[in-house]
């Protein structure tokens, strides 16, 4: 926890070049503050829950919600949101197996076991070599972006919905979003499964699946207020 802390702070304070990107930090365990907008039915006594459908307590007579079928994954450590974030968004795609031990693979792979955080673009990397071993292919399916505005994620969440190519996942302070009591500086990553097809992106909503705690929405205005330094995105090349 205090190696990400430090990294962060010193890229916070040197600026990073348009091209770098800063090694994201670890997921917060701490229980967040109950909020009705945010809080929706979580996992419990297991690790895995069918998305399929928005949370229990949104009705579907006000919105237009369009999902992503997934397994979300509860992390199995404290630094593993990313990790399980990536697995949880690798469950969306055809043909490829996905367990209860792919965490802790891609903990490995990403470097996330060695360092005590995951970069985005490890995460890409490795999602992409995940897919492209079970499909027996080549070429690179998932990549991390930057820069992302709150109009781009919605119309890039859109466009990876209806064009059938999987989850986003997004990188957040953990004491901007649902977690208070967080360092300043720690990071988590929550993948959207889902979202409101509103005319406007400043009406929607998202889905999200978090892997600390369970289901969660987002308000698509919200997204550039808790999104962590340098706004990255980790989704299907060519999303944005």
């Amino acid at each position: 926890m205090a190696r990400a802390t430090r990294v962060a702070s010193v890229l916070i304070a040197t600026g990073v070049a348009a091209t770098a990107v800063p090694s994201v930090a670890v997921a917060a365990p701490q229980k967040a503050a109950p909020s009705t907008a945010q809080q929706a039915s979580a996992t419990s006594g297991h690790h895995w829950k069918l998305l399929a459908e928005p949370p229990s307590d949104v009705s579907a007579a006000a919105h237009y919600w369009k999902t992503m079928s997934i397994k979300g994954q509860k992390q199995k450590k404290g630094n593993w949101c990313g990790p399980a974030a990536a697995a949880s968004a690798l469950t969306y795609q055809t043909d490829v197996k996905v367990t209860s031990s792919t965490q802790s693979y891609l903990a490995n792979k990403m470097g996330t076991n060695k360092i005590g955080f995951t970069s985005p673009i490890a995460m890409g990397r490795e999602m992409t070599n995940y897919i492209n071993k079970a499909w027996h292919k080549k070429g690179t399916k998932y990549k991390a972006y930057r820069s992302i505005k709150n109009a781009n994620l919605w119309n890039g969440v859109r466009g990876a919905y209806f064009y059938g190519n999987g989850p986003v996942v997004i990188t957040v302070y953990s004491k901007k979003s649902w977690y208070p009591k967080a360092p300043k500086l720690e990071a988590h990553y929550v993948v959207i499964y889902g979202f409101d097809d509103t005319t406007r992106w400043d009406q929607s909503t998202y889905l999200i699946w978090d892997p600390a705690h369970g289901k969660r929405q987002l308000k698509a205005t919200q997204w550039q207020k808790i999104a962590y330094a340098g706004q990255f995105v980790v989704a299907w090349e060519g999303v944005f």
